[in-house]
């Protein structure tokens, strides 16, 4: 069963399976968003703003832990690349490094 997720700002939803990342199901259907290491969690680039819905990610991963530790992440900037789609989930794509 298909589980919708909002980016924002485009303000797109997006179906997503839960097999699939949040980076994956964004890109599949043309959502731009940043992505240098091709999902590996190594560069950081397609962290979010989890706007809705973080109550309902597991914990972070050991990879996504360590770029929040080494980024000083706050709890609610998450990897589309480590994260799975859960239902409800509302995240926003940063428009720059200085925003928050």
């Amino acid at each position: 069963m298909p589980i919708s997720i909002k980016f924002l700002p485009e303000n797109r939803l997006v179906e997503a399976s839960q097999e699939e990342t949040l980076l994956e199901a964004a890109l599949r259907e043309e959502v731009d968003i940043p992505h240098s290491c091709g999902g590996f969690g190594t560069c950081g680039t397609c962290r979010v703003w989890v706007r809705e819905g973080l109550d309902r990610l597991p914990p972070r991963n050991e990879v996504e832990q360590e770029m929040a530790t080494d980024r000083g992440f706050d709890d609610h900037e998450r990897l589309c690349c480590q994260n799975h789609p859960c239902a409800g989930l509302v995240v926003e794509i940063p428009t720059s490094d200085f925003e928050d």
